[in-house]
C-alpha cells in the first residue's frame, strides 16, 4: 500500500508543481512534497520496511506543512485566481495531499501485532 500512496502523492504534488504557475504556493511546495514522499519511501524500503519507523514518520511532517500551504497559501498571499482555478490548483490538491501523506504516516507508524504495550 505505501508504494501506491507514494505514487499518488508524488503524482498529485508534481501536478501542482507543474500546473499551478505560482512559485511560492505551488511549484516549491509541490516539488518539496514530491521529493519528500519519494525519499521517504526509498529510506523505508532500504530499511526492509520496519514497523513504527520514526525516521520515515518524521521525514513526512514537513510534507504535511507543505501540503497545507498548497491549500491555503494562495489565499494568504492573495494570488489572483478564479474560483475554479483555486479549487483545481490549490484547495483540492492541498486537501488530497494532506490525506495521502497522513495515511502514509499512519502506515509507517503502525505497531507490530505481537507488540503488546
Amino acid at each position: 500500500m505505501p508504494r501506491y500512496l507514494t505514487y499518488a502523492a508524488g503524482a498529485l504534488a508534481l501536478f501542482v508543481a507543474l500546473a499551478s504557475g505560482e512559485l511560492w504556493t505551488g511549484i516549491l511546495p509541490g516539488a518539496l512534497v514530491a521529493a519528500l514522499v519519494v525519499v521517504d519511501y526509498v529510506i523505508w524500503d532500504r530499511r526492509n520496511r520496519p514497523w513504527h519507523d520514526w525516521a520515515v514518520i518524521l521525514l513526512l511532517l514537513p510534507a504535511i506543512f507543505a501540503a497545507v500551504w498548497i491549500g491555503v497559501g494562495g489565499l494568504l498571499l492573495d494570488v489572483t485566481r478564479s474560483d475554479s482555478d483555486r479549487l483545481l490548483f490549490e484547495v483540492g490538491p492541498g486537501i488530497g495531499l494532506v490525506g495521502l501523506v497522513c495515511t502514509l504516516i499512519a502506515y509507517h507508524g503502525r505497531h507490530h501485532p505481537n507488540d503488546h504495550r
